[in-house]
């Protein structure tokens, strides 16, 4: 049975610990009470001790603390992750408490990384999603602001705005041949395809990197496939929601729009917006292909319910380029691939090309990092030691393209709009009866459409 990652047992964790501590220091405990009673003028002191170790009413007990990564309203919506110290509502608490365990197949939702206010686990290493890390100068930031009693800052990096280099656009002609880039794009057998529409709804949250956070992504995504993902998304408000996929398919995919610079916005004045450095009409794609593909030289296995797959960094300009993958391209060039935004001839449309993971742990749903339980296969598509091949999801995004380089993704203020910050998130809602249909395709060679 396909476990859950890191969004689920923090608030037991929690008061499993204030037991154990109970019990070891049952003696202090009983011997302290009266003067507990007294401290809290005889008011219950001692429910409180239990309150503020098991976390109490807190944060992770509203409906809005799942609203932010953080866990407490004076960081959120960054999707920094700059608390991470309040936990939010468990999706399906009974699945994740069976084992007990807390190996990051355990899906607590705080501040998207299941840990500590720095989303560092025991180890002290940081497994926070990529988006939810932040740059040594906005560590350095809140710490001088802690250590003059100020709070941090909400919304991180907007003092770094600016737009992309020219160095960061390239003539296609200039591109030479090479069919692909970067991770993932090799295929084998058959294929499923999902007719999801191009573009359903747009905001500027993340619910899986910077759950519950307004403004979480600091950047306006566009959404296809469920009607109502955004920052308080759980599995529950997913399943009940509505789909624009032609099959009834609910999953969720999302990416940052595209704009023309030419053009201005509805959100001028708005978070995730120019406020964050996002300026320019939003456009709509002119066609966006779901595509699930085989790889490698085994049969693929279905997609489980609920799977978190990630692709690209949103932060991979300030992250060195860390687990960038994107890939641009033209229509008429289509085996000239390039990271960098193609300055393509008249008469033909830019291409956007996001390609996932899809080799599978055959374990976890999600983890801490997003990206732990996936992975890319070889160059011949095969998955390495621990992985099941699993559907490779490929989405093929076309634009009409504005003239010379006025037009740039989406993108965190301190990212800079830079092209390899290209980004896409997906969580597969489809049925069982679906997923084994689209598997069964790809095995046997078909190429499949809305099953």
């Amino acid at each position: 049975m396909p476990r859950r990652g890191r969004h689920r047992t923090r608030l037991p964790l929690r008061l499993l610990a204030a037991v154990a501590a109970l019990l070891v220091g049952g003696t202090a405990v009983v011997l302290g009470g009266s003067a507990l009673a007294k401290d809290n003028g005889g008011s219950g002191g001692g429910s409180s001790i239990l309150s503020a170790l098991t976390g109490g009413k807190s944060d992770g007990d509203s409906k809005d603390s799942k609203g932010s990564d953080s866990g407490d309203s004076d960081d959120s919506g960054s999707g920094d992750s700059q608390d991470g110290s309040g936990d939010s509502d468990s999706k399906d608490g009974s699945k994740d408490s069976d084992s007990g365990e807390s190996d990051g197949s355990e899906k607590s939702k705080d501040g998207g990384t299941g840990h500590d206010g720095d989303g560092k686990d025991d180890g002290g290493q940081d497994q926070s999603p990529d988006e939810a890390k932040k740059s040594g100068d906005q560590k350095k930031d809140d710490q001088d602001k802690q250590a003059k009693g100020e709070k941090k800052v909400e919304f991180p990096g907007r003092d770094k705005i600016r737009a992309a280099g020219a160095d960061r656009y390239v003539d296609i002609a200039d591109v030479p041949k090479n069919d692909n880039i970067g991770e993932g794009g090799v295929f084998s057998k058959g294929s499923y395809s999902v007719d999801c529409g191009v573009s359903d709804h747009n905001n500027s949250d993340n619910y899986m990197a910077a759950p519950g956070k307004r403004n979480g992504a600091q950047h306006t995504h566009d959404y296809v496939g469920n009607t109502s993902t955004n920052g308080n998304s759980t599995d529950e408000s997913l399943e009940a929601a509505g789909t624009s996929c032609r099959n009834g398919d609910k999953s969720t995919f999302f990416w940052p729009v595209l704009r023309d610079l030419n053009g201005v916005g509805d959100d001028v004045g708005r978070d995730g917006g120019s406020l964050d450095g996002n300026v320019g009409r939003i456009l709509t794609p002119l066609s966006a292909r779901l595509t699930f593909r085989g790889h490698g030289d085994s049969d693929v296995t279905p997609l489980p319910q609920h799977l978190m797959n990630i692709m690209g960094n949103a932060k991979a300009k300030v992250q060195d380029g860390k687990n960038a993958n994107a890939k641009y391209t033209c229509t008429g060039h289509t085996d000239q691939i390039t990271d960098k935004y193609p300055i393509c001839p008249t008469g033909t449309n830019l291409v956007r090309v996001l390609d996932y993971p899809s080799c599978w742990d055959g374990q976890n749903l999600e983890s801490k990092d997003l990206r732990s339980h996936m992975a890319f296969p070889d160059e011949r598509g095969n998955c390495g030691d621990g992985f099941v091949p699993v559907p490779a999801l490929r989405i093929v995004l076309t634009y009409d393209q504005p003239a010379g380089r006025a037009f740039s993704i989406d993108s965190f203020p301190d990212n800079q709009h830079d092209p390899s910050t290209d980004h896409s998130d997906y969580e597969n809602l489809a049925s069982k009866e679906q997923n084994q249909a689209g598997a069964d395709c790809i095995n046997s060679g078909r190429n499949c459409s809305n099953v």
